[in-house]
């Protein structure tokens, strides 16, 4: 029952900041969860893969219902490359998972994690000096959704700090809108992950009787986090989103550590 608790905390916060800040929740939950080390990295990606799911099917809903206006070519093609992506990346972890011991695999995501959290804060903190693009192509626009999709499933984080540097960059979306395109590519990629889970039967191998709690917690999460998204200003929405990277860089780098052990 106390993981059950910490589980539902944990979900809670993580969907919060995650729909405030486009970073999904799964980036908080994934690292969180390996913390506590009391489920295999297969179980965590399962558990953080319905939380995030749950939490963007909420928000993507509240954020339509007040009328939010997606670019429906960009949202379309990164939202289907995400959702081809997010089945690669989830048969490449099945591969690996089944291949390398658990605590090998935990290292790998951590420090694969990390190392993407600080290349994302030095462009988030020099994203002024740096050119903006606005790409209208659809074939590209699919290859981002791909590579978004297939890396954040792979790394067990839904994608969020990445999908929102990567939107800001090649789109020229300020952090309110990337953090809302975000949440979209999220989604898909997650649709991907537990269709295969659902596709292969593989229900059977997790405890089922943890996912009611977390996921009323991140509907309470996506709720929350979506009507601070809309009446937070663009500037304290991204000094959110720095807190939450600068956080989780550190609680990568303990990980990577504490696995080594």
């Amino acid at each position: 029952m106390s993981v059950i608790i910490l589980y539902t905390i944990i979900v809670l916060i993580a969907t919060i900041s995650g729909a405030i800040a486009g970073l999904g929740g799964g980036v908080i939950i994934k690292p969180l969860f390996d913390l506590i080390g009391y489920h295999d990295a297969s179980t965590i990606g399962f558990y953080s893969s319905t939380a995030v799911f749950t939490m963007c099917l909420v928000s993507i809903y509240k954020q339509l219902k007040e009328k939010f206006k997606f670019n429906i070519k960009i949202v379309s093609a990164i939202s289907v490359g995400s959702l081809v992506g997010g089945y690669i990346g989830e048969s490449i972890f099945n591969v690996v998972t089944s291949n390398t011991q658990d605590n090998i695999v935990k290292i790998i995501q951590a420090g694969l994690l990390g190392v993407t959290l600080i290349l994302i804060l030095i462009y988030t903190l020099n994203k002024e000096k740096i050119k903006q693009f606005k790409i209208d192509n659809l074939f590209i626009i699919f290859i981002v959704g791909f590579l978004l999709g297939s890396i954040s499933v792979f790394l067990g984080i839904g994608g969020g700090p990445l999908n929102v540097a990567t939107v800001m960059l090649l789109f020229s979306f300020d952090i309110k809108e990337a953090s809302i395109y975000s949440i979209a590519t999220i989604f898909f990629s997650q649709i991907s992950k537990l269709g295969t889970v659902f596709l292969s039967g593989s229900f059977q191998n997790y405890d089922l009787s943890i996912i009611p709690f977390t996921s009323i917690s991140a509907i309470l999460g996506g709720y929350i986090g979506t009507l601070l998204n809309q009446k937070l200003d663009n500037k304290k929405i991204q000094n959110i989103y720095i807190f939450i990277i600068v956080v989780l860089i550190g609680i990568s780098i303990f990980n990577i550590i504490k696995n080594l052990g």
